[in-house]
């Protein structure tokens, strides 16, 4: 973050300097208009903060002359000795957001300000990355709204002046900028449109109409925000930040979502599905084979000897054994199959549309890669039986007994092997 510090007092440049060392920002002084404006027009600033007294006079010329500059968006933090609601109202009229006391100054509040901004910073950065759509029939106010975005770097925008060119655009948008008066339809139906189609995305109405109706009825229709007409680009960028922070906020809450549904249905030391994703998968498959005739199969497996590795090498040990395994099967398993951590030391494959005998080649191909893997815990290879069933009527659990007892002989058949069939 670079900060511009406005004061005709060397001394206290030093002083706000201090004040921001730990923050890890790059501070440039200036102590007259003249030299402002120079470091304005040679480096991107990100925020000023100025004194009321500039050695060339007065700061407020130099702000007069920023609102109506390309450097109009920098936000705007005063620091005086001088703080009365007069003066504040002088001031907020000349585009300062916030002041600051010199009188007993320390850097805590200016810290929570650059706290401030810097998130601000970090939310226009995301905004960068976000793909932004503009309907607009108009051609000035395109160019003044993709104007005021690309001033803060955001330039990853789709202008459209026709409404069924958005509409039937494949691209996908996080960011919609509508206006309401379109030729041949409304631009309340294509915010309803856009809003069904993209539950959680924002959608900014824009337009020269201020009555409350409009606005009410645009904003039932879905619309998250409105901005009437002309724009003003601060105004733009703070409505559209307060837009973006609710959407990160629903964005984040989502994210959370998701993952405690996949904690619901993933085995937490390996990563695989879990018991319960397993047999509700299982389920749907029966359900799918009884319905469409297709084949269903099914592989039960189980560690050869783990207890003692285990013993041996102890239970962390055991734990990346089984992660090998778990990982060998998801990287080599079909995207149709279905694998899972059954319990201990056994898993579980679930392979849809397949009879037993390409059932018996794709598991004999994974029993192949597995006793080759070297684990460099153990110091060996280490092995793993199977029993394999093709699915002929039962219930799930029939199902599954089929597979046990299969694995049970390929036990007591010496391990690492697949025992096959459908015992009664």
């Amino acid at each position: 973050m670079t900060i511009l510090h406005l004061d005709r007092s060397r001394f206290f440049h030093k002083v706000v300097q201090k004040a921001g060392e730990a923050e890890s920002i790059q501070f440039l002084g200036a102590a007259s208009q003249k030299e402002a404006i120079e470091q304005l027009q040679q480096q991107e600033i990100d925020l000023i903060l100025t004194a009321r007294e500039l050695e060339d006079g007065p700061v407020d010329s130099l702000l007069r002359k920023l609102l109506d500059s390309p450097h109009g968006h920098i936000p705007v933090i005063m620091l005086t000795s001088s703080d009365t609601l007069d003066i504040r109202e002088q001031y907020f009229n000349l585009g300062v957001i916030d002041f600051v006391s010199k009188e007993g100054f320390s850097g805590d509040k200016l810290r929570e300000q650059l706290d401030y901004f810097k998130q601000q910073d970090d939310m226009v950065i995301d905004m960068r990355k976000m793909p932004i759509a503009i309907l607009d029939d108009s051609r000035l106010s395109l160019n003044v709204i993709s104007s005021i975005l690309k001033m803060y770097g955001i330039n990853n925008l789709s202008l459209f002046s026709d409404p069924h060119e958005l509409m039937e655009s494949k691209d996908e948008y996080e960011i919609y900028f509508i206006d309401l008066i379109l030729p041949k339809i409304s631009g309340e139906r294509i915010v309803r449109e856009l809003r069904k189609a993209h539950p959680h995305k924002i959608i900014i109405a824009i337009s020269s109409l201020d009555k409350y109706n409009t606005i009410v009825h645009v904003l039932e229709s879905g619309a998250d925000d409105y901005i009437i007409k002309p724009f003003n680009s601060r105004l733009l960028m703070a409505r559209l930040k307060s837009n973006f922070r609710s959407y990160q906020a629903m964005e984040e809450v989502k994210k959370q979502r998701d993952i405690l549904s996949s904690m619901a249905v993933t085995d937490s030391l390996t990563g695989c599905s879990n018991h319960r994703f397993l047999i509700q998968r299982l389920i749907e498959e029966i359900e799918k084979v009884s319905r469409y005739k297709n084949s269903l199969s099914l592989l039960l497996l189980d560690i050869d000897n783990f207890k003692s590795v285990n013993d041996e090498f102890g239970h962390p040990v055991g734990d990346i054994v089984l992660k090998k395994l778990a990982d060998l099967f998801m990287k080599n398993s079909r995207k149709s199959d279905v694998f899972g951590r059954y319990g201990g030391e056994e898993f579980l494959l679930i392979l849809p549309e397949t009879d037993i005998n390409q059932a018996f080649i794709i598991c004999e191909r994974l029993r192949i890669l597995f006793a080759n893997l070297e684990i460099g815990e153990v110091g060996r290879s280490v092995t793993f039986s199977g029993g394999l069933a093709e699915w002929n009527g039962e219930t799930d659990e029939a199902f599954l007994k089929c597979a046990d007892e299969l694995l049970y002989q390929a036990k007591n058949a010496g391990r690492n092997q697949i025992k096959t069939g459908n015992p009664k």
